[in-house]
């Protein structure tokens, strides 16, 4: 019996994992390519893209206005196009007590992640809205970049008012903490970059 499978092309698009897993399935058993979860330690190692935005005082506010976020010494990651990207989770607080935080939010700030290359291409299909302190929050994305030496960029927009217990407080700063993988193994990476399926026989 042959079986093939085919599908549309995925250049140049994101997709979650949830998105890449059903759209691969049969592939996947079929063809046994492993899933991201499954990929051993040496094809898919742990990375880190962190993020901080800093709001200096203003008329009483602490106002976020998209300003490229920055990437401490260290976490400052130039991309390759020949890996696929995998986000795992996302952590986001501030340098204040969350219950402070809560307390001084006027407009909800939100946290946007871009390619520094295709013109700044937004990753999220929508900004994440922190309305709260998210402790590694379940965030799952792949994706993968065209250019060697490419980065992400980030923003927050909001605003956030100085509240009685911010009183002294300069300045307030935002950080975001992306848990990811690159995703080094040859077949997965071609499976998704081709989305090509080969014949598969049966006796």
């Amino acid at each position: 019996m042959y079986l093939r499978m085919e599908g549309e092309n995925m250049n140049g698009q994101n997709y979650t994992v949830g998105d890449l897993l059903t759209r691969f399935i049969g592939g996947i058993r079929m063809l046994a390519v492993p899933r991201i979860e499954d990929l051993p330690y040496w094809t898919s190692p742990p990375i880190q893209f962190v993020f901080e935005s800093t709001a200096t005082l203003a008329f009483g506010q602490y106002v976020f206005n998209g300003v490229a976020a920055a990437s401490p010494a260290g976490f400052v990651r130039p991309l390759r196009s020949n890996v696929l990207y995998y986000f795992r989770n996302i952590t986001l607080v501030a340098d204040i007590d969350e219950g402070d935080f809560h307390g001084s939010i006027l407009t909800v700030p939100r946290f946007q992640v871009y390619k520094q290359s295709e013109n700044g291409i937004q990753l999220f299909r929508e900004p994440i809205r922190m309305s709260t302190y998210f402790d590694q929050f379940d965030y799952r994305l792949v994706w993968q970049t065209q250019n060697d030496g490419d980065t992400l960029t980030a923003s927050f927009f909001g605003t956030l008012t100085q509240i009685p217990a911010l009183l002294g407080k300069a300045s307030i700063t935002l950080k975001a903490i992306i848990a990811a993988q690159e995703i080094l193994d040859e077949r997965f990476t071609k499976m998704f970059r081709d989305h090509s399926y080969p014949q598969e026989v049966e006796a």
